[in-house]
């Protein structure tokens, strides 16, 4: 199976879902962001990780890894498999002193628990094709900072009589604002408007 690695670029306040958050995932290219919805305590979780923040006490995924860590056991790879109704499917790969394990998990914990072990995180082209949103060059350059948000909720029934040209627009601006929640709900409007 083709594999392409990702890396973590940081987290975004979904407009879409109160008290959710966007993952924002890029393969190693920086051509694609991968927008992943995730909950609170996830995100909480990738922040400190990605902070470098300790905790007074650990999280769960601080937990995780102790208790792998005193059984020998270390996370090899993270591997995002499967995309079905906007749901992403992970897989950790452990490695025992014996063989490999393999684990399903919900992907904000996959993540999570691939920062904390330095582990690499992969996906399929078919995964990029579906919910990748494809980067330009001027817009990565002027991306800065950390992931934030910009562009107003995307509700479909109000772009339905968009052109092309003017949905490109909006998806590129939501770009430029690194809202990639929105941005992928524009390329789908586009996608649907191109069939």
């Amino acid at each position: 199976m083709d594999r392409i690695r990702l890396k973590v670029l940081g987290l975004s306040y979904s407009m879409s879902q109160t008290g959710a958050y966007a993952l924002i995932l890029s393969d190693e290219a920086d051509l694609h962001r991968i927008p992943i919805v995730i909950g609170m305590p996830e995100a909480q979780s990738i922040a400190i990780q990605l902070e470098k923040l300790q905790p007074q006490r650990p999280l769960t995924h601080d937990l995780i890894k102790s208790l792998t860590d005193s059984l020998e056991v270390t996370l090899k790879e993270v591997l995002i498999y499967r995309l079905d109704a906007g749901i992403f499917y992970s897989e950790l790969y452990f490695e025992t002193p014996l063989r490999i394990v393999k684990v399903d998990s919900r992907t904000s914990d996959a993540v999570a628990l691939a920062l904390r072990y330095g582990a690499p995180v992969y996906t399929t082209p078919e995964i990029i094709e579906k919910a990748g949103i494809l980067v330009n060059q001027d817009v990565r350059e002027q991306q800065q900072g950390a992931i934030h948000t910009g562009v107003v909720n995307v509700e479909e029934n109000q772009f339905k009589e968009y052109t092309i040209q003017e949905l490109t627009k909006l998806m590129d601006e939501a770009i430029r604002n690194e809202d990639y929640e929105q941005a992928s709900k524009f390329r789908d409007l586009l996608k649907a408007k191109k069939k």
